[in-house]
């Protein structure tokens, strides 16, 4: 064949690489930052479910936001990018915070396991005592819930880093775990 026969011969497209569905899956666009202001939400819910305790089931959006982002290959994409808490907490705290090393303990993962079987199981027990009281206790126990774990968020924030609960929250370690299956499940 001519130089001139191969020049008119038509070029096939590129083939694209191909990928695994596990690799595709966690290489899906992430959600924009919504740390700068998100944390309007924690303040706006309090605010309100203190007023009208039934708002405070509105509480549950916030559990189950970051799983159901896990869920879809995300991971731990909520706390992140989304938090409401840890917004809050980074914003209130970063000018007191005493950047003080945070102890051993809170490192381990069995502290991180302790920590999430005691607030799921204090939060799943008193859910199951408040169900028969009503939406309004309902609520007002999700609420109360909240507001411990905020304290304690804003407590860790003070004392180690303005985001230091962020490493120990149960909803954060939720998502890290659920992250761990999928990518187990993807390999099989």
């Amino acid at each position: 064949m001519s130089d001139q026969t191969l020049a008119n011969l038509p070029v096939p497209p590129a083939q694209a690489p191909q990928t695994s569905p596990r690799i595709r899956k966690y290489h899906q666009p992430w959600i924009p930052s919504l740390q700068g202001w998100s944390w309007i939400i924690t303040i706006v819910w309090i605010t309100i479910a203190n007023i009208w305790k039934p708002f405070g089931l509105y509480g549950f959006v916030c559990m189950f936001t970051p799983i159901g982002i896990a869920l879809s290959g995300r991971g731990k994409m909520h706390c992140a990018r989304i938090c409401p808490r840890g917004s809050f907490i980074k914003v209130f705290t970063r000018r007191i915070s005493l950047h003080l090393p945070k102890p051993a303990f809170m490192k381990k993962t069995a502290f991180r396991w302790a920590l999430w079987g005691l607030m799921m199981g204090s939060f799943i027990t008193l859910i199951i005592y408040s169900i028969p009281r009503g939406v309004a206790f309902l609520g007002n126990t999700v609420l109360v819930f909240m507001e411990i774990a905020t304290v304690l968020a804003f407590i860790f924030g003070i004392l180690f880093s303005p985001r230091a609960w962020c490493t120990v929250c149960p909803m954060g370690f939720t998502t890290g775990n659920l992250r761990g299956l999928l990518d187990k499940k993807g390999k099989q």
